[in-house]
């Protein structure tokens, strides 16, 4: 935005688009959403994600717009929307990355009490499955399985490629089934069973 933007112009663009003037938030969206649409893709990594956030970050921007003062450029206030919204989905994700190598690290580096009566063998055959996978496998199937995640978010909290995240969780599932077969699998005790199909 130049030295001598003015913010007046865009206080009463705002206005008129608060108001239910298309042509004026078509206006808003056309001069802005290439740049925030950048700078969503480079906050997120994947483009699929950024267009959900930037969708978000005018549907936000549109239902507050009367919050609008005029103080900074209006692109200059779109663009904190549109970090806030990056940011909290950096939050989520990872908090979900947290917990995942939380339960991960309690599966595969703690060994089984051998005097364990509940299922101990279920629950050492599964511990040596994880414990056998790649931290990347490993990371894609709990967050797929376990978390239900989108390939799109499980490949954000990775910094990979959906496609890459893709053959990870493949892959790691394959080898799941391979070492244990196709019958029921318990992730933890107070979760329903699930199966490796």
């Amino acid at each position: 935005m130049g030295e001598h933007h003015d913010c007046r112009a865009d206080l009463e663009l705002a206005r008129r688009a608060g108001q239910g003037d298309e042509s004026s938030w078509k206006d808003i969206y056309d001069r802005t959403c290439g740049r925030l649409f950048g700078l969503l893709c480079f906050q997120v990594g994947n483009r699929e994600e950024a267009l959900d956030l930037l969708q978000e970050t005018y549907l936000r921007a549109f239902h507050r717009l009367s919050e609008y003062r005029g103080d900074a450029p209006l692109e200059t206030w779109l663009r904190t929307i549109a970090l806030r919204k990056a940011i909290d989905w950096k939050r989520t994700i990872l908090r979900r990355w947290k917990r995942t190598v939380q339960m991960t690290e309690s599966l595969v580096k703690v060994d089984p009490p051998s005097g364990e009566i509940h299922g101990d063998a279920e629950r050492v055959a599964l511990h040596k499955a994880l414990a056998s996978l790649s931290p990347a496998q490993r990371a894609a199937l709990l967050l797929r399985e376990w978390e239900g995640l989108s390939f799109r978010e499980i490949a954000g909290a990775l910094g990979c490629g959906e496609g890459t995240a893709r053959v990870h969780h493949s892959r790691a599932r394959a080898r799941m089934r391979k070492i244990l077969g196709s019958g029921p699998v318990r992730f933890r005790a107070d979760r329903p069973e699930g199966r490796l199909t």
